[in-house]
């Protein structure tokens, strides 16, 4: 696993030492190169650091937000993914990023950051170009009624949701009782199924089924997610 460099911004100071001590720093193959309270500072210090996954609030107070800030990485650095923290569940603003940098993104809610292996995982997909919803988010979402994913067959959506969580197909494969090639099968149906093309301007297929999830699901506010978890 080659070693990946980490940029950390975040506003509120106690937050951004968590990421920066507790969490990123227990990532294996990872690195924080550097740490910043606004994308302003973050912006300013990049020419003078190497780095290739930006983690960042996306609620970053006045100035730059976390997503614009991301896609100005992606688009003026070597910066390859971004893992986007938010105490909302509002995953569907990965659809309105800009398609030349659609692909390496990664939306995670702040009570998720104590799970090292879904930050990793974060962290990984991200730089691998995929994109992933927090796993919290996905047990949330529902299909809309007569969107293309009522095409898909239980087994089909079943994969489809473990992708969103940055799942690989052997991952996938092993969880559901499948073989490899059954799982690319499925994939492939999926894909069809949903009238995706196999790629759209190079961009990874994995992410254009992510986004399609997105745009056709619907899921719960933050404070209903509160709630259910008190029930």
């Amino acid at each position: 696993m080659e070693d990946l460099r980490l940029v950390v911004v975040e506003d509120e100071p106690l937050f951004r030492d968590l990421l920066v001590g507790a969490i990123v720093s227990r990532i294996p193959g990872t690195t924080v190169v550097g740490s910043f309270a606004t994308g302003e500072e973050c912006l300013a210090a990049m020419p003078n650091i190497e780095a290739d996954v930006l983690v960042t609030d996306i609620d970053l107070g006045e100035g730059v937000s976390g997503p614009n800030l991301g896609v100005e990485l992606r688009r003026t650095t070597p910066i390859r993914g971004v893992v986007l923290l938010s105490n909302l569940a509002l995953p569907s603003v990965l659809s309105s990023i800009p398609q030349d940098v659609s692909g390496g993104w990664a939306y995670l809610l702040k009570m998720s950051v104590s799970n090292v292996n879904q930050v990793g995982r974060a962290v990984m997909n991200a730089a691998q170009g995929n994109m992933l919803i927090d796993d919290a988010l996905i047990d949330e979402l529902q299909s809309m009624s007569e969107s293309p994913l009522d095409r898909l067959t239980p087994r089909q959506f079943d994969v489809l949701s473990r992708i969103a969580r940055g799942w690989s197909n052997k991952r996938i494969a092993e969880d559901l009782g499948l073989t490899l090639r059954s799982v690319e099968s499925v994939i492939s149906d999926i894909i069809t199924n949903i009238d995706l093309r196999e790629e759209v301007d190079g961009i990874n297929p994995r992410v254009l089924m992510v986004l399609s999830y997105l745009e056709n699901t619907v899921t719960k506010t933050w404070s209903e997610l509160q709630s259910g978890s008190q029930d």
